[in-house]
Parts: C-alpha cells; structure tokens; sequence
C-alpha cells in the first residue's frame, strides 16, 4: 500500500458499539459508524488476537479502514519468481493495494505422497515478494480453484479415487488433507501484520441451491475451514466466492464463512460479440442487504477480462469485450452499490505453460487482461489506476449511504434527460457526496448531454454546471463529487473527476480530469480572497466569486490554478492518466516494505514515465524507479526540500517549470534500440524423425502394460475388455502413444479417442499412416462412439504380430464446477472394437518419463508427455542432438504423417536494464495442418494448432529464456496428413522495448537438465 490519502483509504475507527442488526443503507440519522465488536454479525468471533477486522462498511487492518483494491494474478501462470516482483510492483503503481492468487493443488502435488512448495509454487516465496513490495495478499487454495487450468486443481492422479469429489467422501478427504493442512502451515507465518495474507479462501464457487441435493457439501466446506483453522489460519477471515449472489455460506451453520462475497461476469465469456453488453442494475447491492448487510460488500472475483478458446475469436476481441469503457462503467456501478473489496478476476493472467490449460483454452491466458501476457500495460490500467487512485484518496467513501438512486432522487429528478442514470451516495459525518452517473441503457452509444441536480453545502441543491453542460461519450460513467475535502482545502463540486490528492509544503493539491473537449466546471472553496495564478494550458480558466473560485472549460493537456494553498490540476484523461502518485518508501525493521496505514504518508506525483515503480526519499535528493518505453519529459510535483532528482540511480537535471514541476528529460538508451534477436530461419537445425514406434523393430516391452479390465470412474468404456485411459496408469496431461498387438486376418478397427475439446489423433497400422483427426472446438467427445473405422489394406498386413499405434494428444483434464465428478472424463481410447476374429493380444502405453512420480521437481508434474523426444530428454538443456540429421529445419518440414522434432541452439545477449518481451510467432494453415509443441530450455510453453488457432504468438518470459546466454529450443511438428506439412512462419519477435527498473538481471530459472534427468535412466 501506499500515498495516505492518494493510494490508503483509511479513516482511524471511531469509538462505540454498532447494534448487530445495523445495515448499510442511507445514513441521515446515522452519523457515526462504528468497529463492530467481537462476536458481532460480520467478525468472526473466538479470533481477537486478529489485526485484520470487519463491519459492514469495510475491512479495518489495526482498526484503520481499508478499500481493497485488488487484482487477480495465478504466480503458476508466470513460473519465474524474480519477474513476480515487476507484476506486483505494476500492480501497486496502478493504484491497487491487494492481489488475490489461487494456489494449485495438482502443482503442489504430483502423487498422493508429496506435497512440496516449490519454485513457481513456493507460497514463502510469493508471501515475501508481496511483503517486500508492499501488496496485501488474498489468498485462495481450493482444493478446488477452476480458473481454467487442468481438472480446475485437483491433481490427476486424484482422478483415479472412488466417490465424488469436492464432498466428505472419505477418500477424497484424504487425498486434499495434507495439501490444505501444509498449506495452512505454510500460510500461518504470513497472516497480517507480520505478512501480507489478509483472507483466505476455502474451497472456490462451492455449491448453488440447485445442488443442495449432493449429500456432504456442507460437511466438507466446514472440514476445510477447520483444517485450516487447525494448521494457523486464526487471525485472517475466512471467505467464499459464491458462484452467484445466493447466499451459499452466508448464514449461521456448517461451512459458515467469515466474509462472504461472490462472483460476478456481467458480460460473460463471447468474445465473438465484443460490442454487446448487458445492461445494469443495482442488484449488487440489492443481494447484499438481502445476504449479508452486516459485513462489507465483497466482490472476490469480479470480471477484468474473459477467457477464449479453440478456434475462437482470440484475446484481441476479448480485450474489446472487457476494455477500458467496460471498466469505466460496470466498476463504477459496483461503487455505485458501496463495494469496498473488489478483486478483477484476471488483472495478470500469464501462461498455460506446461499442458496446464483445461480442455477448453490454449496456452495463452491472457484473458484480455489489464496487463498482458508479455507483462506490457494496456489503456485498461490506464483506467484502473485513475479508479484506484480516486478510491484510496477518498476515506469518506467507505462510510456512504445511498440518498437515491435512478432518473428521481428524494422526489426530484437528479435530470432532465431521461438517458441519465444516477446513483447518489453520501457520507453524512463530512457531507460529501459521490454521484455516480451512466447512461440509463448501455445499448445507447451515442453522447447524452445534461444538467445534474447536486447539493453542497454552501449553495444547497442546484444543478452543475451552472453554464454548459455535462456529457457522457456514449459508454461512459463518472463520479461527479460535492463537498470534497482535499487536505484542508474543499470541492464545493466538480464535474471534473478526481484522479487523487496531496498535499505538499501545505499547499493541498488536487488533480482533476475529462475526456479532452468535454465542458467542465469546478468550484472550490475558500476562505478568504487569494490571487489566482494560472500557468500551463489556457484551455482552462479561473475566476473568483464569491466564497469560491471556479474553474471552467474544455480540458486539453494540463492547466494548473493556484490560490492561497489550494494547488488545482486539470487535465484531458488521456494526459491525466500518464501521473504516477508513489508514497516516498519506507521500511520496516526487518527491511521489508512497510505497510504504512498512515492517513498522511507523504507522497509526490509524478508524470511522463512508462511506469515509476518506486520513491526514495535521501535528504533533499528524490529518488525514482521505473521504466521508460520513449524519450519522455518528467514533472515532478514534490515537497520543496526536494532538489535534486535521480532517475534509476542517475542523476536528473532538472528546472522549475512554469506548472510549478520540477521538470527533466529522460531518454532510452539507445543500446535497446538496436538490441538484436536472432533470425530462426538463418540458425541450424537438426531434426530426427519422433515416431520409432513405426519401425517393425520398435521394442515396447519395457512400457507400462495397460492391461486394467475396469475402472472406478463414472465414464466406464464404450467397447473393449480393456480400461485404455491414460490416468489410469498415471499418465495425466500431454500427449500419449498407445501400441495395440495382434495377430490374424483382421480387417479394420473402430475407435473411439478422447483427448478434450479440438485434441489431435493419427493412426498407424505398422508403418503405414491410416488417418489423422483434429477432434472438435464445440465437442469434447472426441471419435464418436466406434466411429471412424480404419479399414486394414492386405498390403499393409503382416503375417505374424502386427501393431496399431495410436499417437494423440491431450488438450486438458475437465474441470468439475458442477460437482459431478466431470474432471474424471478420461483421456485415451475410450473403446475399441478390431474388426477381426480374435482380439488385440495386448496393449501398452508411454506417457510422461516416471508418470506420477517424474524426476522434474522444478517443472513440475504437467509440463511432459510421452512422445518419444520427451522420453529421452531432447527438450531439456544438455541433449546431444549430434547424431541428427543436419539438413532439415522446420521450414522445409516433412512430406509424410508423423511427428519430426527439431532442435536449435542460440545465444542472446540483450542490454542490461532492459525488459524485451520476446515471442515465437507462427502463421496460421489449414492446407497442410499440423501440430507443434514449443520447448524452451527444457519447459513447454505453447502448444499450437495451425489449422485451429487463434493463438499465433507464444511469449516466452525471461528466465525461461536466457536473455544473457545460451538457449536450447525444441520445437515439434506432428504433420496430421499424408502429404506431411511444414511451417510457413516460425519467428521470434520483440513484443516490446523498455528501458527498465525491474530486477536488473532475471536468471535463468534454476531447473534440471538432460543429465540429472534423463542421464541414468534407459528409454526408449
């Protein structure tokens, strides 16, 4: 957290008692609230040693009340420690002041005998990081999460248990006990104040009333509670993300939560409709009072962005989805209903690396999110820190009651125009008002003009402003503020909105913004007569009437009026949006970012930089970190002791601006200009042919026999007296080969292959290619039941043993949202029928080396298959591909159905104090389809469909890639027709060039290689 009054909205807790049957509604008669006491409605009672508190306003940390301001960001998905730093630093300059993470059970343990915290799943790690960088940590374990990723958490070897998961059965508690209990023990530690956990989940949208029917649903939420309750957790709140406003967990009984909350995804997930919207309500707060009135509204997983699919329209589209318009208006509206945790579900989303995804996505998780995949901020931040800022700057808005809400407030209309929807909050001990204003329907995208009706106290209710007129761009919200205060200075009203506030050297200064061209009117108040001093854009003017000074005008960069100490700045948003407002750090004893909860944390604004992560405060030298992606100009609006300025350690010259900055040049060094990446067409490759299972001579004796005749899922098999699921053999994700023996005059066989939604298959009768297929985006069936046959040719026949070889992959596990055991929808041959007098003699099957107990401890459990290149290591850093064939690349490709791997080396070495996201890019072709895996240094980091899509570009991070060394790439291509394939496009590419502050040198993740892995081991 940081800025006091700019990024902190905490306001010191009053004393008194609340009676336990007080709601949040509008508090004319009301005018002191109050900290709830202990075993009041809404604190959860036998914890008092807690730090962390609640009432029906807010959360209080040490009794200070807080808005959390959070955003969602999965640590699995970006699997390199040191880069956690630059996200959560990213988050805390955009304004927010929490991060919500799910942690993943299947990760944390790859067999029913381990749990281990490791690496990108190390939760003392991320704990750290985030108590470094100052983020308060909400924290979400499951056992199950969902959030798109395989069987939605539970580990695959999970799927092989009896009984239904996500309820007591007896062994599904045992299989989730050591997990949750270790991650209780390993929590407990971090609990606020001595780190950054201020509320744990249990388990994650768990149950609706259309499923109160599954028996042991409320057995199993209490068991959770009181397991982690039994390993630490005694001083943070627990919560529940109810899938919906339905009150699960919100009453008195079993499984009873501390803090209630739930979900909510207005727009849903079409992508392919990203101009339509839903329109909105104030059913937020409605199912609050209906609820849960006595503790604060929780949004715990509100929408930042949407998901896409295979073959779907992609990340772009879900981006215009869930842009910055969408979080102009729809967040608003949660502010309109007095939300004061809100928590965007994704605000980072990263990666599916590893075969991680669930059946329905691809490798990318970008999610339309504010920070993209490659880490790159969009306009949407932009926004978010604009809200974010507003919000911690204005404590009062914690304690609002709403006064009206609609087109009438209290008899009268809040406008004339009947396009205008407003929601009128006010915090009676201040008086200050928040009018949040949209259009009545969101299918209006057309500008509405419009007087607004307000009150203040000097001048009573009129309407604003008094010349001109208000103007919503079509899809457009603003907060419109009377009876502001600001330091000691007060708003008596601005149709500007407030981006933040502080005060420097007395003077209190205010900024204040609109879209540019947009009329705007400010009336401030003051005590005595002052003169006006104006400097920087004359787009706004400035005049003194009577007990106030109005400002007015079109915003078009920044103007500056001062008076007395009253400092207001105006600008047009887009300008406004480029201040940056970091507290002047602190520490602790121990050396860690301090949570300061200070109301007068001493602050500076800061404009023109990409990014300014951090503020230093040396004697009279201010001290700035951050990130430069142009030559920009710096304004600093600082106490006047600072006379000097350092930019990442260098010194700044700068000169007092007429806008009272203190104001420098910052340039981009030009080494990253001219920082180079490789050509891949121009590297050498080698390739060797994947597929040995062809040969006539093939040996698979050594494999895992899969010879099981029953299962104890709920999908039993179509056909075949044999179980050919690969879970059933401890092989969970990736990609599998299955070898069926048999002998005799056979004609054909039936098959029915599930691997998930748009999952590949190629078949082989011993050398010879009998089809390929592509699966379904719309249908996770897969082959359909027995269908296709594959009719044996006699030539292709041999007369003693022959073998089918099956090769497919994996697109995911099946999560289990509807409690139904679905994340147990097997992958493999779901029947099989030859077509023959006799039946095959045997089958066996090749998955990932070690299956549930692989040797990768670092990678993890999901990140291998079973082609035959991952069984001998040639993904992993020290293979030797020397006796490869040398002519071949991935251009010029195969002529034939299989699988060719192809490997090459390269060295980067890009300028220190840079961030240069890099990217594999390929083309999509649906002539000569063909599927490829992309390892880099050993980890699998992007899995594309050619003939599928929408993905095309796999950012790769640093520390997987080796920004200052050598890098040992593998990339796969499985040709799924006759005439083979090759790739048309295969590059890598900058995504961005910033000169940056964040952790100089990302190392290589530190992760096992060819020798530890694959060095003493035979395979084949």
């Amino acid at each position: 957290m940081k800025l006091g009054p700019l990024l902190v909205a905490l306001a010191a807790a009053l004393p008194g008692v609340l009676s336990s049957n007080t709601k949040r509604q509008s508090f004319e008669d009301n005018s002191a609230q109050y900290v709830m006491p202990v075993g009041s409605p809404g604190f959860y009672a036998g914890h008092s040693n807690s730090s962390v508190t609640l009432d029906q306003h807010s959360l209080l940390l040490d009794g200070k009340r807080v808005m959390v301001f959070s955003g969602e960001f999965h640590p699995f998905r970006l699997p390199v420690p040191e880069l956690w730093y630059d996200v959560l630093e990213k988050f805390k300059a955009a304004g927010f002041n929490g991060v919500s993470v799910y942690w993943h059970w299947g990760l944390s343990a790859p067999n029913a005998n381990e749990v281990r915290f490791t690496q990108h799943n190390d939760l003392a790690k991320f704990y750290q990081v985030a108590k470094e960088v100052g983020i308060l940590v909400i924290v979400r374990p499951g056992p199950y999460v969902n959030a798109e990723t395989a069987a939605g958490g539970i580990p695959g070897w999970a799927t092989n248990i009896p009984g239904l998961a996500r309820t007591n059965q007896t062994a599904y508690r045992a299989a989730w006990y050591p997990y949750i209990k270790a991650f209780a023990e390993e929590t407990a530690p971090f609990q606020y104040p001595d780190g950054p956990v201020i509320a744990v989940q249990s388990e994650n949208e768990f149950a609706t009333t259309a499923q109160a029917h599954i028996p042991g649903l409320d057995a199993h939420m209490q068991d959770l509670i009181d397991t982690l309750r039994a390993g630490g957790i005694t001083r943070v709140p627990t919560i529940h993300n109810d899938k919906n406003p339905a009150g699960q967990y919100a009453q008195p009984g079993p499984g009873k939560v501390d803090l209630y909350g739930w979900d909510g995804y207005p727009l849903g997930f079409d992508c392919d409709k990203p101009t339509v919207w839903t329109e909105l309500s104030m059913q937020t707060d409605n199912s609050h009072q209906r609820w849960n009135p006595a503790e604060p509204l929780a949004l715990f997983e509100w929408q930042g962005g949407a998901f896409s699919y295979w073959s779907g329209p992609g990340y772009d589209e879900c981006y215009k989805l869930i842009n910055e318009q969408f979080a102009n208006v729809y967040y608003k509206n949660n502010y309109a209903s007095g939300v004061s945790i809100q928590n965007l579900y994704m605000t980072y989303g990263g990666t599916n690396w590893g075969n991680m995804h669930c059946t329905t996505i691809y490798s990318s998780y970008d999610y339309g999110a504010a920070l993209a995949e490659d880490r790159t901020s969009t306009p949407k931040l932009d926004e978010l820190k604009l809200q974010g800022y507003f919000l911690h700057a204005s404590p009062d808005y914690l304690l609002v009651g709403r006064v009206g809400n609609g087109t009438v407030g209290a008899g009268t209309p809040y406008s004339a125009s009947p396009d205008v929807y407003t929601t009128h909050l006010s915090a009676p001990a201040s008086k200050s008002n928040f009018y949040v204003v949209r259009q009545v329907s969101n299918a209006k995208t057309s500008d509405t003009v419009f007087k607004l009706r307000v009150n203040t106290t000097l001048g009573g209710e009129f309407e604003v402003p008094k010349a001109g007129s208000l103007t919503l761009a079509g899809r457009e919200s603003k907060i419109i503020v009377t009876n502001y205060p600001f330091g000691a200075a007060r708003l008596e009203y601005s149709t500007a909105e407030v981006m933040t506030w502080a005060t420097f050297d007395k003077m209190d200064t205010i900024v204040l913004y609109a879209l540019e061209g947009q009329y705007v009117e400010i009336s401030v108040e003051v005590g005595k007569k002052a003169r006006i001093a104006h400097a920087g854009s004359t787009s706004i003017t400035a005049k003194a009437t009577g007990k106030t000074i109005t400002l007015s005008g079109s915003p078009s960069g920044l103007t500056v009026v001062t008076f007395g100490t009253t400092r207001v700045i105006v600008g047009d948003k887009k300008t406004v949006s480029g201040f940056w407002a970091p507290r002047l750090e602190t520490t602790d004893l121990k050396g860690h970012a301090h949570y300061d909860l200070s109301p007068a944390a001493p602050s500076v604004l800061v404009r023109g930089p990409y990014l300014v992560r951090a503020a230093t405060a040396r004697g009279s030298v201010l001290h700035l970190t951050g990130d430069l992606n142009t030559t920009t100009t710096l304004d600093v609006f600082a106490p006047a002791r600072f006379k000097r300025i350092t930019w990442n350690g260098a010194a700044v010259h700068t000169k007092r601006s007429a806008l009272g900055s203190l104001r420098g040049t910052l340039g981009v060094p030009s080494a990253l200009a001219v920082a180079a990446v490789p050509v891949l067409a121009d590297l050498e490759w080698v390739c060797a042919d994947a597929l040995p299972e062809l040969d006539a001579a093939f040996d698979d004796s050594t494999w895992m026999s899969a010879n099981k005749t029953s299962t104890q899922r709920p999908q039993q098999p179509t056909a075949g007296k044999l179980v050919l699921y690969s879970s059933e053999y401890g092989f969970h994700s990736g990609q599998w080969v299955w070898r069926g023996h048999f002998s005799g005059n056979a004609t054909g066989v039936q098959l029915s292959i599930q691997g998930g939604f748009s999952f590949g298959y190629s078949a082989f009768l011993n050398s010879h290619f009998l089809g390929s297929g592509q699966g379904s985006s719309h249908s996770q069936s897969g082959v359909d039941l027995l269908s296709p046959t594959f009719d044996f040719k006699q030539d292709q026949l041999l007369s003693g043993e022959n073998v089918l070889t099956i090769i497919h992959d994996s697109t995911g596990m099946n999560e289990d949202y509807n409690i139904d055991d679905e994340h147990k929808m097997p992958r493999g041959i779901r029947g099989y029928k030859l077509l023959s007098d006799s039946d095959f003699t045997e089958w066996r099957v090749a998955g990932n080396i070690g299956g549930e107990n692989a040797p990768d401890y670092v990678r993890g459990p999901y990140n291998e298959g079973g082609w035959w290149f991952e069984r001998v290591g040639a993904h992993l850093p020290g293979y030797d591909d020397s006796a490869w064939n040398k002519a071949c690349t991935p251009y010029q490709g195969t002529t034939k159905a299989g699988v060719t791997a192809y490997r090459t080396t390269f060295d980067l070495d890009l300028p220190k104090g840079s961030d240069i996201p890099l990217a594999f890019d390929f083309a999509l072709d649906s002539a000569a389809p063909y599927r490829t895996l992309i390892y880099v240094n050993g980890w699998q980091f992007g899995r594309f469909a050619s003939s599928l899509g929408p993905q095309v570009s796999y950012p790769i991070p640093e520390g997987i890639l080796n920004h200052h060394g050598k890098n040992e790439v593998l990339i796969s291509l499985w040709a799924l027709d006759a005439t083979g394939a090759k790739m048309s496009k295969l590059e890598l590419n900058k995504r961005a060039t910033v000169a940056s502050s964040k952790r100089a040198t990302v190392a290589i993740v530190p992760a096992p290689g060819w020798q530890e892995l694959r060095g003493n081991i035979t395979t084949n």
